[in-house]
């Protein structure tokens, strides 16, 4: 990247020497205007040096993302950066300032933002409203790559405030101006006196109570201004219950009362609408339908794309600091007519291009030019009908004289035409029995080299057309294997049918994609082959692959669901994998299945390595499907030790493979494979039988109180009968069923967040235990948290090992309060030094379960382990 200030100091040293030797005034002035043409020239090639390099931009918000505000500047912000021509990835985070407005949740999200970010390149940065302004100023040096900052949401005051004294900052202001809503209310209710204020006493309520008090107080000194941001809930909805026809109540920031407790926003503006005698005005539009009459209204949507608009110019190579910060056009005058109606107030009050919400529907409004297009259409037709009627009596008089004059040539032209009109017949019958013929030959012939379902060319017509492909040029060409991630599963939970539905949207995008240099074929099942000829270059063959992995990120709309699918794709090259089709498929699809191994959603390119793991994974297949009846698998159990009280309180029950032809075989190594196989559904059920099996005769032998935790697959929990097992196998096994935990892994959390929901919540109404395991190696959000009953919080040993080089210690010390906050016991796994155990007992975590106190063992050995256990207490 050029350095602007270090070249222009350059040129300037250059041609200083040049203009001391001049002495002419004119050579001076010459010299300064190409200096300042080439530094303009350096500045934008600076910026634009590679347009089409990634550029990575950071959403920081405020607030959470429920709320309405947020979410509309945040889609603002999206969609004008996806209509963009640059190359963007965005990442969006939220602060939840409104709930956690703490101290320790700063201190939270700096840990955990410099986790995340502290090695990723960010190029910009974009807020939404103070609290986000704040903390990216204050910590983009050290946590975002000491990127440029564009704000939007942030008042006047507020901007003025937070960004002096920094720069390479600019932004779009949030303008509050009630103005003109307190000029429509006057038109409205013209006996206008009292304007009772609602706004709260966090900073930001406060700044924007005292901006519309100034604003009102200098446009209208005649109004009394009542500011409510001192009363308590209760004693605010009972004062505006009492209002006289002389007021109106305007609404701005109120999600807290005076007593600090906390106000949905949508509900308070609802609540007050319903209680109060006169108009409630509001002061944003994601308030509208919630009860509240309207007004001029800021808009967070149009603040978000007046953000992303000078994001975009600094994208294209914009200095920064020649933008100003600027206060866009950012209100909506929008009113809701049930509103309108519950205060009597006619359309002509308010102004003309007000947009109304909840209007009932009228046919002659909605359709008007339609409407009167139809009256003066069936007007002329009437027109024409009657000029039509008037010229065929006419007609029909020369009709009638005509028609006597040449009955007699009539009759004999019939004698004439009876014969050729017969021969025509049988000539024009024979024609289309041809062509009947004809159709269905080619019927027939695309179908035999068709796929019925989606139209696409199908196994047969690649046999027989790759070849021609391949060998009418020199250059190289490639074969793509592409298998659909995890269709199995959308055919087992959605059914069959719209699994097809899915195959035929599925081809559709592949044919957005296609030229004449590319076809497509459905092989079978949801496997389909694309022949890309003269791809010279393996950067190319790679471009285009990630090219198609992008073009499936938009998601697919069937039946009113909303799917998100990945492609797992496989490349063989001809010539230098293979001349036959056959070796390219072989080669291909061995790729495919390393593409799913390194975790779907990706490409890979053949390389003769793979035959290697290609032919294990094989040997494994084929073994594993006889290795529950063959009685080849056996449970390990790792002890869970409570750090208080140095007793062992419970297990994990690890599944491990011992099989004759290859011999102990890892879980790293055969358990992905059970799920793609869909046999982790029996292994699943009988690990599950065995755990609490083991449970029941510990039980007898006198070890009460004990927890045994079972790991779940997703697949098993996509079974419809998934709970009725877990409930008969307690019943059988007579154990009770807060001593059975099953665990689950975040990325399951994430991924299925709402099709398991249900099935946690029935489990858990039963008293069974659910743990989230390896917490912290992916993205949960702390909402899904609250949402789901996680009884139990595993923190991931990756975490636990930085304890011990003091380079982790802090977040790992978070991640535990953040369990112990949300009422759930913290586990922490592979533990394995004494450090880290006194720094965990020293941070309140519940229990360990690592090496430091056990491996994992079998049965006979965790026995021994627990009478020593019980003779040592």
């Amino acid at each position: 990247m050029i350095d602007i200030r270090d070249s222009k100091h350059e040129f300037m040293k250059m041609w200083g020497v040049i203009v001391t030797k001049k002495t002419g005034k004119k050579v001076k002035i010459f010299v300064v205007v190409v200096i300042s043409l080439l530094f303009i020239l350096l500045h934008k090639s600076a910026y634009a040096k590679n347009p089409n390099e990634i550029k990575n931009i950071l959403i920081l918000n405020s607030y959470h993302q429920g709320l309405d505000w947020t979410k509309e500047e945040a889609n603002g912000i999206v969609d004008t950066l996806k209509n963009s021509n640059h190359n963007i990835a965005t990442f969006i985070e939220y602060m939840d300032w409104k709930n956690y407005p703490t101290e320790l949740n700063l201190n939270y999200l700096y840990d955990y933002y410099k986790y995340k970010y502290e090695h990723k390149q960010i190029d910009m940065i974009i807020t939404t409203d103070d609290a986000a302004l704040k903390f990216a100023l204050a910590h983009r040096r050290e946590l975002f790559s000491d990127a440029t900052i564009v704000f939007c949401g942030v008042n006047q005051e507020g901007a003025q405030t937070i960004t002096k004294g920094y720069t390479r900052v600019t932004g779009a202001i949030e303008l509050i101006d009630p103005t003109k809503t307190i000029q429509i209310a006057l038109n409205i209710t013209e006996s206008l006196k009292n304007i009772y204020l609602i706004y709260d006493n966090t900073e930001s309520g406060l700044s924007t109570g005292k901006i519309i008090t100034d604003k009102i107080n200098l446009a209208f000194p005649e109004l009394n201004i009542i500011p409510c941001n001192n009363l308590a809930y209760g004693h605010l909805i009972k004062e505006v219950q009492e209002l006289g026809q002389e007021s109106i109540v305007l609404v701005t920031t109120y999600y807290r009362d005076v007593n600090n407790r906390f106000i949905d926003m949508e509900y308070a503006n609802r609540d007050v609408s319903s209680n109060s005698a006169v108009p409630v005005y509001q002061l944003y539009d994601f308030s509208i339908g919630s009860g509240v009459l309207g007004g001029s209204m800021i808009s967070g949507r149009l603040q978000g794309e007046s953000a992303a608009d000078l994001a975009i110019r600094i994208l294209n190579g914009e200095n920064i600091e020649d933008i100003p910060i600027s206060t866009p056009e950012s209100y909506r005058t929008i009113f809701d007519y049930k509103q309108l109606e519950r205060y009597h107030i006619s359309m002509k009050e308010i102004p003309k291009d007000s947009e109304i919400m909840n209007k009932p529907f009228s046919f002659y409004e909605t359709y008007k030019t339609l409407v009167i297009s139809v009256v003066i259409s069936f007007a002329i037709l009437i027109c024409f009908v009657g000029i039509l009627l008037f010229y065929i009596r006419m007609i029909n008089r020369m009709k009638k004289n005509l028609t006597e004059n040449h009955e007699e040539l009539t009759q004999l032209y019939e004698e004439l035409t009876a014969s050729d009109e017969e021969m025509r017949q049988q000539y024009d019958q024979i024609v289309m029995n041809n062509e009947k013929i004809r159709i269905g030959e080619e019927k027939l012939t695309f179908l035999a080299y068709h796929d019925s379902l989606t139209g696409l060319p199908n196994k047969l017509s690649l046999y027989e057309n790759a070849k021609k492909r391949f060998h009418r040029n020199r250059n190289t060409s490639a074969l793509f294997f592409i298998d659909i991630d995890n269709f199995k599963n959308v055919n087992d939970t959605m059914g069959h049918t719209f699994g097809d539905q899915l195959i035929v949207k599925v081809s559709d995008r592949f044919c957005t994609i296609l030229d004449q240099k590319k076809t497509i074929y459905r092989l079978s099942g949801d496997e389909f082959i694309m022949i890309v000829e003269e791809m010279n270059e393996i950067s190319e063959v790679e471009q285009f692959a990630s090219h198609i992995l992008n073009v499936f990120r938009d998601e697919f709309e069937i039946q009113e669901y909303i799917l998100h699918i990945s492609l797992s794709i496989g490349i063989s090259l001809f010539p230098q994998h293979g001349s036959s089709l056959d070796e390219l498929l072989k080669y291909a699809d061995i790729a495919m299945y390393q593409a799913k191994e390194a975790g779907r959603k990706s490409f890979m390119i053949y390389d003769q390595r793979m035959n290697e793991v290609f032919t294990e994974r094989m040997n494994i297949e084929k073994q594993l499907e006889n290795a529950l009846e063959h009685e080849e698998f056996i449970l390990f159990y790792q002890p869970q030790l409570d750090i208080k009280t140095n007793k062992v309180t419970g297990f994990e029950a690890l599944l491990r493979w011992r099989n004759p032809v290859l011999g102990n075989v890892s879980p790293v190594r055969f358990i992905h494979i059970a799920e793609d196989t869909h046999m982790i559904i029996p292994i699943g059920t009988w690990v599950l039988k065995s755990a609490c099996d083991f449970l029941h005769r510990l039980n007898r032998l006198g070890f009460q109180d004990l927890t045994v935790s079972v790991n779940i697959s997703i697949l098993q929990l996509l079974q419809s009968d998934f709970c009725d097992i877990v409930n008969q196998t307690i019943k059988y096994y007579e154990i009770q069923p807060q001593n059975l935990e099953l665990e689950i892994t975040e990325s399951i959390l994430m991924e299925s967040f709402e099709r398991i929901g249900s099935k946690l919540e029935e489990l858990c109404a039963k008293n069974i235990k659910i743990a989230l395991d390896d917490f912290g190696k992916g993205y949960s959000s702390l909402n899904y948290l609250k949402q789901l009953p996680i009884t139990t919080l595993k923190v991931d040993k990756s975490f636990i090992d930085h304890i011990v080089d003091k380079k982790g210690d802090t977040l790992t010390g978070h991640i535990v309060s953040i369990g112990k906050s949300m009422g759930m016991c913290v586990i922490a796994e592979g533990v394995e030094h004494q450090e880290q155990l006194e720094y965990l007992a020293e941070h309140d975590c519940d229990k360990i379960q690592g090496y430091l106190y056990s491996k994992p063992v079998p049965e006979e050995e965790l026995i021994k382990l627990l009478q020593w256990d019980r003779y040592e207490i």
